[in-house]
């Protein structure tokens, strides 16, 4: 496994292995955890598997967040090894700056939602990381996971304007025994707040049951932010909306799904069931 910093290296790489393998990218911010190991045994092992690890403070809105954004490098790299991945891709952020392009980009109406209504300049952070890491590597396949949904449609949205050969690769959310969605910032959380994250998924699948059975939204709605509000979990968002276009629905339909970030112990949380 090879660890590289510079973009000349990854360009000498790329040009040795792109002839004769396919390319697999998993960008991650690192504090790798099972979500993300899913995410390198998906690829296929012939490919060559590159993992980034660069936490993006383009995408950041609250710099302090990206200050206590939890890093791991050694632990990381120990996961990587283990589980077979080829390269990674650990840039200093002079490195990154000095080559992401400063365009205007017009970003797809569904980033104006949810997270994107929350967090200033989030998803152009995104794009323009991504669509960097995009054009360096040249991947055959890059995998992303769908608990990031808003996100992943965003990666989707750039690989179809930009690279149409790339195919991007979703998998679906990693839980752990309690089905908690699996997220670095969960390092953040004391352990005596994992009782209220356990919650989470409890009440979104208790409103998926309810809108199936045919109850009104507005009314499910409210009674679960009342049902996180007792538990003294502040939340963002909570909505149901369409898994194509993200806009907000009223009734269940048959591509919907209910998306939520909501904080504990001040740390931001997101999740999302399908329907």
């Amino acid at each position: 496994m090879k660890v590289i910093n510079s973009l000349k290296d990854i360009r000498s790489f790329i040009k040795n292995h792109k002839p004769n393998k396919k390319i697999s990218l998993i960008p991650t911010m690192g504090n790798l955890h099972s979500g993300h190991v899913e995410l390198i045994k998906s690829a296929p092992s012939s490919s060559v598997k590159i993992v980034s690890i660069y936490v993006n403070e383009l995408q950041f809105n609250d710099r302090n967040d990206y200050l206590s954004y939890p890093r791991t490098l050694e632990d990381d790299l120990s996961v990587c090894e283990d589980n077979n991945v080829d390269l990674i891709f650990n840039p200093d952020h002079l490195v990154i700056g000095e080559h992401l392009d400063s365009n205007k980009y017009d970003l797809p109406k569904f980033t104006t939602y949810m997270c994107g209504a929350k967090r200033p300049g989030h998803f152009l952070g995104v794009y323009r990381i991504v669509k960097f890491l995009f054009e360096i590597f040249e991947p055959n396949y890059a995998y992303f996971g769908k608990k990031d949904f808003q996100q992943l449609l965003l990666i989707k949205y750039i690989a179809n304007t930009y690279f149409p050969k790339l195919k991007i690769i979703d998998i679906d959310t990693v839980r752990n025994c309690n089905n908690v969605a699996l997220s670095s910032r969960l390092s953040k959380i004391s352990s005596g707040s994992f009782g209220k994250v356990k919650l989470i998924f409890q009440i979104l699948q208790a409103m998926k049951k309810k809108l199936q059975s045919g109850l009104d939204y507005n009314f499910t709605r409210e009674s679960s932010l009342i049902e996180f509000k007792n538990n003294n979990i502040p939340v963002e968002y909570l909505d149901l909306r369409s898994l194509d276009t993200l806009k907000e629905l009223v009734k269940v339909n048959s591509k919907c799904g209910i998306f939520i970030a909501c904080y504990i112990d001040n740390v931001r949380l997101i999740d999302n069931i399908e329907i």
